[in-house]
């Protein structure tokens, strides 16, 4: 059974509103927050309210991929001045932004009403620990987001409660404290991932997101003060210790199986669905923003491929032919328009991010499809319990097991040790590329600013020089690699002093006089 995210009327009278909107259902409507909430159907209904606004924030994938991907030693924008914060030429008045941070907001603001009036209701108190655990899953989930992209150590805005006052900034670690709080709470409450709805919160999703959010608060710019190495490596073991949860032995199936519509569940812990029909109310972008380049609608709907993989990164999987993930991401191939041929790109500076795919998908009217989002898999999960473990152990056996067990997967050359920090960090980039993951990793370890200055001189280096893949995928002759010179802009554009946080959005500075501005902008 899949989880259609259904915008309907109630749930926007009810939870569709900005941080500074008053909750307002007159008497006569004879439907509010503590009616809605005195059931189990209720309880879904408010959840789903939750999850729009995700899916909403998602669906053209300006936050949740492209902007974590531009920029990094992963990919670069190939359009010119048409999308300010995918170039670092951005301002806190952009659209984009605002957007992102409104509707995750308002996905806070839902949850924070939805446990409010669970726990005042009526409903058996099994019920309530449970729909109150996926309520605050959520909103740990949504703080998560917006911390790591806006937060740094002076935080967000952080209303917990159902009251509408204007807030200041709550401070890094303490938000972070709250997204602990909040996730423990799903952990302990919400059931086995086999039996949950798929596409809903579970308790793995719970252990290996609450892994991803205590590596994220023992990196730059905080410290590991409360010992969040060995917290990360215990929540990522929870999950290896399942013995539900296992690698899918392909590769490419991953992606495909979320192309369809489907739930893997042994994989992929948690994902964000979206379906396309006649109105698109529910559909996304996933595979054409960012996608395998499919030239016209006539084949497979359009996969416009606005962003570009980095040569570094094709270079790093040419340097082992046996790793399939190498032309599965970075493929030297695209589809034509009207005849639908495939062809070989010339040019490395136009492949697409080939991880997800048009090609795949069954329903779709131009840039819109049915493709789901990986938020978390397995194979994270692994990577994180190594990389944690490493910390706490460095050149462990167990983190370059764990390692290599991702590697045999895709049949790469098994590592030879002895593990380090750097082979972990290249092997999220090998096996998560794409996933919107990469920009915050960076920027957790604190070394941002080195890849976007080696992967702008490898470009520059590259620019002009021979395609060494023609020779093997193309026909003919020598091609030579050609940039335009706004390929290089996000990376000449960088400024270390204030893109490593997205601004606050203008707006809000304006309506709330209690907040303050991030650094430098």
């Amino acid at each position: 059974m899949r989880i259609k995210i259904l915008i309907l009327t109630v749930f926007i009278a009810l939870l569709n509103q900005s941080c500074d909107d008053q909750l307002e259902i007159l008497p006569e409507d004879g439907i509010g927050p503590t009616t809605l909430f005195q059931n189990e159907a209720g309880a879904i209904a408010g959840l789903n309210g939750i999850y729009s606004r995700i899916h909403l924030a998602y669906r053209q994938t300006f936050f949740n991929q492209m902007y974590p991907l531009s920029g990094t030693d992963e990919g670069f924008e190939n359009r010119n001045g048409t999308r300010n914060f995918l170039e670092n030429n951005h301002v806190s008045s952009e659209r984009f932004i605002l957007e992102a941070w409104t509707l995750l907001y308002e996905g806070v603001n839902a949850a924070n009403i939805m446990i409010s009036e669970v726990e005042r209701s009526s409903m058996d108190e099994a019920l309530k620990l449970r729909y109150i655990a996926e309520a605050r899953f959520a909103r740990g989930y949504l703080l998560f987001d917006l911390q790591r992209a806006f937060g740094g150590i002076d935080g967000v805005q952080m209303p917990i409660d159902a009251s509408k006052t204007l807030l200041p900034r709550t401070k890094g670690v303490d938000v972070y404290a709250q997204i602990i709080a909040d996730l423990e709470n799903a952990e302990q409450n919400l059931p086995s991932i086999q039996d949950v709805t798929p596409g809903r919160a579970s308790k793995s999703a719970a252990q290996g997101l609450l892994a991803r959010v205590c590596l994220h608060r023992a990196g730059a710019p905080f410290t590991n003060d409360g010992d969040y190495y060995t917290k990360a490596r215990d929540w990522a073991k929870k999950v290896i210790d399942n013995t539900y949860h296992e690698l899918n032995p392909s590769y490419e199936d991953v992606f495909t199986k979320l192309a369809q519509q489907e739930y893997e569940t042994k994989e992929v812990l948690f994902q964000i669905g979206y379906f396309f029909t006649d109105n698109n109310q529910q559909g996304g972008k996933i595979g054409s923003t960012v996608g395998l380049r499919v030239d016209g609608n006539g084949c497979f709907q359009r996969g416009y491929s606005l962003i570009s993989a980095s040569i570094t990164l094709t270079n790093a999987y040419r340097n082992d032919p046996l790793d399939e993930r190498g032309l599965w991401n970075t493929s030297p191939y695209y589809v034509t328009g009207g005849a639908c041929l495939t062809k070989t790109s010339d040019n490395q500076f136009r492949y697409g991010c080939s991880k997800f795919r048009r090609t795949l998908q069954t329903t779709g009217r131009g840039s819109w499809g049915s493709m789901h989002w990986p938020v978390l898999r397995y194979s994270d999960v692994l990577l994180m319990y190594a990389e944690a473990e490493n910390q706490l152990t460095p050149g462990s056996n167990n983190a370059f097991n764990a390692v290599n067990l991702v590697r045999s997967r895709s049949k790469a050359t098994p590592l030879t040790g002895p593990i380090t920090e750097e082979l972990i960090q290249e092997e999220r980039r090998l096996e998560l590329c794409f996933e919107g993951l990469r920009k915050y990793d960076l920027v957790r370890w604190g070394i941002l600013k080195q890849k976007v200055d080696e992967t702008l001189a490898a470009h520059i280096a590259a620019d002009g020089q021979p395609n060494a893949d023609w020779p093997v995928y193309g026909t003919g002759g020598t091609k030579n690699n050609v940039s335009a010179n706004y390929y290089f802009n996000v990376y000449q554009n960088y400024d270390d002093s204030k893109h490593k946080l997205l601004p606050i959005p203008e707006q809000e500075i304006g309506a709330n006089s209690l907040t303050t501005q991030n650094p430098n902008w």
